[in-house]
């Protein structure tokens, strides 16, 4: 499976969570632009103007591929496995809140699915 099948799959599931209560266009788009650099070289960025991934930073990477990967691993992983976190385990200080289409199971088969196509056994460290 390319980058790009992958980065596909992890939107819908991103926008399965985040879409229930009401229409989030905006939090479901993302982008990697390319920039030319006037000495040959290009730069790839990660752009991304959501509500709720608001630490998206722009910053520049030396291959597509190394910011297909952030964009996988740092943006989209994260952001969907805090998701079903908050709704598996609400914080003890906020009323419980049940994802309106999605039960318990689905979000654990979502979760499995994530670790399926952004395997790293470095999560841990880099939170």
């Amino acid at each position: 499976m390319t980058n790009h099948e992958k980065i596909k799959e992890l939107v819908k599931i991103w926008y399965s969570l985040i879409s229930s209560d009401h229409h989030k266009d905006v939090d479901c788009h993302f982008r990697i632009n390319t920039h030319y650099l006037y000495d040959g070289l290009c730069e790839w960025e990660i752009e991304h103007h959501g509500y709720i991934l608001r630490d998206v930073g722009v910053e520049a990477f030396g291959t597509q591929e190394e910011a297909e990967t952030y964009l996988m691993r740092f943006v989209l992983k994260k952001g969907i496995m805090s998701e079903i976190n908050w709704f598996l385990h609400p914080p003890d200080d906020s009323i419980s809140y049940e994802h309106e289409s999605l039960n318990n199971e689905e979000l654990e088969e979502y979760r499995k699915r994530v670790l399926e196509l952004v395997p790293d056994i470095m999560d841990e460290a880099e939170d």
